[in-house]
């Protein structure tokens, strides 16, 4: 298999070792660490430099009201404490777990990370829900912040074209597509900004499966595609 050639911007790996990524981003993000050693490295380099300079601050005494925001997060974990969203230490823990094993799992396999929300190993298992636009199959995930999907778009298919009215991540997890930014294969991410305007076309020998996150809906053409982008979901 080939090498991977295409990561998340230098930007986007520090903020998710700083935990501050929306939660779709960051799961498309935890989830391609999990076949990138590179990347890896590079959240461990962020996450180093992060504790080095919390460790130098002062000690500072909270305020009322930020002891009234812990509580109220803690209260809305203990509400969601049955979902199966994935908390950023849950992410870290596993890719963790992963990095320092032999076998982090093949490209073309369904991540660890999406397995535990999906609670599905095999894509073929899934439930697919079949969209208005030709070829495309969809999974809504569940991350409580953000939007994130599961595509499949059928072989030699495409997707409108589209821009990002925010972010996009998109990391390609079997087969490929291509675009006007280049070839996109398993491992891949594409991450994208709200300037960038693409169509994807998935290769013509077999399905290509995508985990898209974003933090806004995406910016249809076309005043089809604007029309049926509500019933799509996208």
């Amino acid at each position: 298999m080939s090498r991977i050639e295409h990561h998340p911007k230098d930007d986007t790996l520090y903020s998710y070792a700083a935990g501050s990524l929306p939660a779709a981003l960051a799961l498309v993000v935890g989830c391609h660490l999990q076949f990138c050693p590179q990347c890896r490295s590079q959240v461990r380099s962020g996450e180093s430099l992060g504790g080095t300079l919390m460790s130098a601050l002062s000690p500072q005494a909270l305020s009322e009201r930020a002891r009234s925001n812990v509580l109220q997060r803690l209260e809305m974990q203990e509400v969601h404490a049955d979902t199966q969203v994935l908390t950023h230490t849950d992410e870290i823990e596993i890719v963790s777990s992963l990095a320092g094993g032999k076998n982090t799992g093949a490209r073309g396999s369904m991540p660890v990370l999406l397995q535990k929300v999906l609670e599905e190993k095999d894509f073929d298992a899934l439930p697919w829900k079949r969209t208005i636009a030709p070829g495309l199959k969809q999974i809504v995930v569940d991350c409580g912040e953000g939007r994130a999907r599961l595509l499949r778009i059928a072989a030699g298919r495409k997707m409108p074209a589209h821009s990002h009215s925010g972010s996009e991540l998109t990391l390609i997890l079997s087969g490929g597509y291509s675009d006007a930014l280049g070839q996109f294969n398993a491992g891949d991410v594409a991450d994208l900004e709200g300037s960038t305007e693409h169509q994807p076309v998935a290769d013509s020998d077999r399905d290509c499966i995508c985990l898209a996150g974003m933090d806004a809906p995406l910016a249809f053409k076309g005043l089809v595609a604007r029309l049926i982008q509500p019933l799509v979901g996208l």
